[in-house]
């Protein structure tokens, strides 16, 4: 009986030991994810112009920051072609560590159309440092607010909301000045208050970018479980399309789980949207 117990016992340390080596391996393995959005509505001059979307960075734990992963993230967006990068929220998880977050973020090359924003959850630790730190940066802060990129007189919009669980998001405000024939994308945390949102603030936003749940960190072998929000199965990871509306769900860059900085069927991801003139 001992001898079962203890076999049973080094089976099971050593799922747990081939667990954390995998999960640390798929963190550390960032992915390129592409995406070909179509629309009527995309200015000619918008005609394959490249958007870069990453959410997430949270590379700090309680007592540990990691600084090698940050510089990959960075190393590899910088590595890629794209005019517009969107920042989708949550950089830090600990207001100890922001300082140290943004003396690398400021590494980020800012493309030709420049580098948009919305807060997440944990950035609502300090709303003015992270904020005073985003614009200081020269990046432009969505807080239910839209920006218009201009090119030729040909135009696309980006808007995003405050958080859902902290601020006040509003869509409506976020996409003032936006008509239905106008291409816009509308940043917004938490994919929940995509439950919120009218059919016509839907309408207005071609795509919905949300974060957060960080395609559920610890997954059952790709299938979301464990996720900080309501919707799991509706809006754990990827992208969704109901009534007609779509919303994309990135897994995000960074996160960590138990104060470690792992990953399990839940790869890191920068993805690249590429807009495409039907």
């Amino acid at each position: 009986m001992k001898k079962l117990k203890r076999k049973i016992f080094i089976y099971i340390l050593g799922l747990v030991v081939i667990f954390l080596i995998y999960s640390h391996y798929e963190y550390t393995n960032i992915k390129i994810k592409r995406i070909v959005i179509k629309s009527g509505e995309i200015p000619q001059e918008f005609d394959g112009k490249k958007i870069m979307f990453l959410a997430d960075f949270q590379v700090d734990t309680i007592g540990r920051y990691n600084k090698k992963h940050m510089d990959r993230i960075v190393k590899l967006a910088n590595s890629q072609e794209k005019d517009i990068i969107l920042l989708g929220g949550d950089y830090t998880n600990w207001t100890g560590k922001i300082e140290r977050f943004y003396s690398q973020l400021k590494d980020l090359k800012s493309p030709e159309y420049g580098i948009y924003t919305v807060l997440g959850n944990h950035d609502y630790n300090d709303v003015s440092r992270n904020i005073s730190h985003l614009k200081n940066l020269g990046y432009k802060v969505l807080m239910n607010e839209n920006e218009k990129i201009t090119v030729n007189n040909q135009s696309i919009y980006i808007a995003g909301v405050e958080d859902l669980w902290y601020g006040s998001p509003d869509a409506g405000k976020a996409l003032e000045g936006v008509k239905k024939e106008d291409f816009a994308l509308l940043l917004n945390h938490n994919p929940d208050y995509f439950e919120d949102m009218t059919d016509s603030e839907k309408e207005l936003a071609d795509l919905t970018l949300s974060g957060h749940a960080h395609g559920g960190q610890i997954t059952l072998f790709g299938l979301v479980i464990v996720a900080p929000i309501d919707h799991k199965l509706k809006y754990g990871y990827g992208m969704k399309e109901y009534g007609g509306h779509k919303i994309y769900i990135t897994s995000g860059v960074g996160g960590s789980a138990f104060e470690m900085f792992i990953r399990f069927f839940a790869r890191p991801e920068i993805v690249i949207f590429e807009l495409k003139k039907e």
